[in-house]
């Protein structure tokens, strides 16, 4: 089963991140990161790491949130990510 969590983040951003157990047991997860304004939202969806698989639920929501807040570092405008 899918679980969905979001996460806050900095600035006018939101990470939600999706897990779930795989057949062999490992979790898998993916991220899609929402930035809002007064006017519009632009939800972006991370690349899929295949091969990136976790021992427990709480992993996988740890590398993704990761993940994310280092792409809002790298792409917001200069001021909206603190």
């Amino acid at each position: 089963m899918v679980q969905r969590k979001t996460f806050p983040a900095p600035g006018d951003y939101t990470i939600s991140v999706a897990t779930e157990r795989m057949k062999d047991g490992r979790w898998s997860a993916v991220t899609t990161i929402r930035h809002t304004t007064s006017q519009s939202e632009r939800a972006i969806d991370l690349p899929v790491s295949p091969d990136a698989r976790f021992s427990t639920e709480s992993e996988a929501e740890t590398f993704e949130v990761g993940r994310a807040l280092e792409w809002i570092e790298k792409n917001s405008p200069s001021g909206t990510s603190a």
